[in-house]
């Protein structure tokens, strides 16, 4: 039997207690057309490959509830893949690479592959610099107030007031959630009107951000780099003042950077 079919035939005994309305419901969501998407859609980490996960994902939305940084959405009705399914949008919010990834352990069916939960294993995509001459690193300009408080935006864990005043207030009884995302808050309030290496500073791959990306001179002002150890999180995207970066979902260094051709 494929693993595949293993794990379709466990998930409807999961739901063989649930009764004949709980059973169609979910049967309906489980069963409904999965649908290609038209581009490739940044899954979230440890994401089998496309055609397997359209075939496993359930649309449960766990990954979602359990990720500390609110990374994950759900596909929408006009979404090219099909409706309810978890991907990652880095305009939106990147991926911060969890210790443990929640989202990987929290999956029901293998979409996001239990075998694939430490950092070495995980490969997202791969980050590009699709808008090199609006970097401020490059252009030795200071990052603007208005790319910090941009942030703010992303985050659903700021009270009222620090949201509205744009101050992380840290009260000693956060949640992981709420410390987490306030961190990486005052890490980013750290280059407010100072001068840029936000991508390579706040990468989250580790142990060693400099394996994934780092800043290089050229023309006098400096570059980000994408190394070969760069995962496809996205959080460079999302926290670039100036959106310089991409990340091209399932991509490897290879697919970018091999073969001579240019990198930063």
């Amino acid at each position: 039997m494929k693993m595949e079919d293993k794990k379709r035939r466990d998930f409807i005994k999961q739901i063989a207690g649930l009764g004949v309305l709980g059973i169609a419901a979910t049967a309906g969501i489980y069963f409904a057309p999965k649908l290609k998407a038209d581009e490739a859609i940044l899954r979230p980490p440890g994401a089998v490959e496309e055609d397997a996960f359209l075939d496993l994902c359930i649309k449960c939305g766990q990954c979602l509830q359990v990720c500390p940084y609110d990374s994950i959405f759900l596909e929408g009705v006009k979404g090219g893949a099909s409706m309810g399914m978890a991907y990652i949008d880095p305009t939106k919010r990147g991926c911060y690479l969890c210790e443990a990834f929640p989202c990987i352990l929290a999956c029901p069916t293998g979409a996001l592959d239990h075998e694939s939960d430490t950092i070495d294993k995980v490969h997202m995509g791969m980050a590009v610099i699709v808008n090199e001459n609006a970097c401020l690193a490059l252009k030795k300009e200071n990052v603007p107030s208005k790319a910090i408080d941009k942030i703010y935006d992303h985050t659903k864990i700021l009270s009222k007031k620090e949201h509205r005043e744009h101050k992380v207030i840290m009260r000693g009884d956060e949640s992981e959630k709420e410390e987490l995302q306030k961190k990486l808050l005052q890490k980013l309030e750290n280059f407010r009107d100072k001068s840029c290496t936000i991508c390579a500073d706040l990468c989250p791959f580790t142990p060693n951000p400099q394996d994934a990306i780092g800043m290089v001179s050229k023309n006098g002002g400096l570059i980000p780099q994408i190394r070969e150890a760069c995962v496809g999180c996205g959080a460079c995207v999302e926290l670039c003042p100036t959106q310089v970066l991409k990340v091209v979902p399932n991509a490897t260094y290879e697919d970018i950077y091999g073969k001579g051709k240019q990198n930063g």
